[in-house]
């Protein structure tokens, strides 16, 4: 495994130093693809750090020394991106951290700040990063397990500097694999890795929100799926189609009672609103998925700390 001193740039030597008491390497951290000075990186990448620097305390491994901190969007599925329309970015918005030993991949809100949960891979279980795009960069992410995983939206300067890193750091972990070979969930209080589809830690017993609950508020409440994940201004505009939805079946179902004979001059309309009322659902919970499936929190004990949680098992 690399070296907190590991040389990235051939044009500059390594300068670790501490910030909001976490270790950076300066000389990556501050730099462009090319290793040179950049004002603007140095803000940009302070910027993110500030925010992640709590969780970043707790969750780096000894000797894991901070090189990079970019913005960028998480995979979207196609469905995903048609049916998420225009808040799109508010859906996948997350946080890339490098250092050393891996790649950190914090889930952020708007004004950037962390979602409490967080994705990692080991430079050893990287095959391949490759950046692609114009103006704006996708980067592509290719795993020894042969999975492959794309973020988009990076700024130009940022998908250049992350594969120059890469192209450093690859061939120096060769050899160096987990046993996941490939990117795995992280608890987000004990470090411990996290079960696909299990919504618990078995590390410090930290509970997650669930598919089963989830889809049973998508189905039973308006917006209730976005509501339970934790996106109240995303949840405004379902709940209300919802809303109009339902109250317009109930009008049809009481029209129905009033007039019998007008039941089958009611049906269909009956039947167009039950399958947009179904079709509204079904995108709340194909989007609310995405999110359980990134381990989610519970609400947590008053009493529960996560250094405590960290220190119960010892890492």
């Amino acid at each position: 495994m690399p070296a907190a001193d590991f040389r990235i740039h051939e044009n500059q030597f390594a300068r670790t130093e501490m910030l909001d008491g976490v270790s950076i390497r300066s000389d990556v951290l501050y730099t462009n693809d090319k290793g040179e000075q950049k004002e603007s990186a140095q803000k940009r990448t302070r910027k993110i750090l500030q925010k992640l620097c709590p969780v970043l305390q707790r969750l780096l491994l000894p000797g894991e020394s901070i090189l990079y901190a970019m913005p960028a969007r998480s995979p979207l599925s196609v469905v995903e991106q048609l049916t998420a329309a225009w808040w799109t970015a508010l859906l996948a918005a997350c946080a890339i951290v490098v250092t050393n030993k891996r790649i950190l991949f914090f889930p952020v809100k708007r004004d950037g700040n962390w979602r409490e949960s967080v994705r990692a891979v080991h430079w050893g279980d990287l095959e391949e990063v490759k950046a692609r795009g114009l103006l704006v960069r996708n980067v592509n992410f290719k795993f020894k397990n042969g999975a492959k995983s794309t973020y988009t939206n990076f700024r130009r300067a940022d998908a250049k500097k992350l594969a120059a890193i890469a192209s450093a750091l690859i061939p120096a972990s060769s050899g160096e694999q987990t046993s996941a070979h490939g990117p795995v969930q992280l608890c987000p209080d004990c470090r411990g890795v996290l079960t696909e589809r299990q919504y618990s830690c078995a590390g410090c017993g930290l509970s997650f929100k669930n598919e089963k609950t989830m889809v049973l508020r998508s189905i039973l409440l308006p917006g209730g799926g976005y509501f339970y994940t934790g996106h109240p201004l995303i949840a405004i505009l379902p709940a209300l189609v919802e809303t109009i939805f339902i109250v317009e079946i109930l009008l049809i179902l009481f029209a129905g009672l009033a007039s019998p004979k007008a039941v089958p001059d009611l049906f269909a309309g009956l039947l167009g609103l039950g399958i947009f009322w179904a079709l509204e659902t079904a995108v709340t919970i194909l989007h609310c998925r995405r999110y359980v499936r990134d381990f989610i929190p519970e609400k947590r004990d008053p009493t529960r700390s996560p250094q405590g949680a960290i220190a119960k098992i010892g890492v």
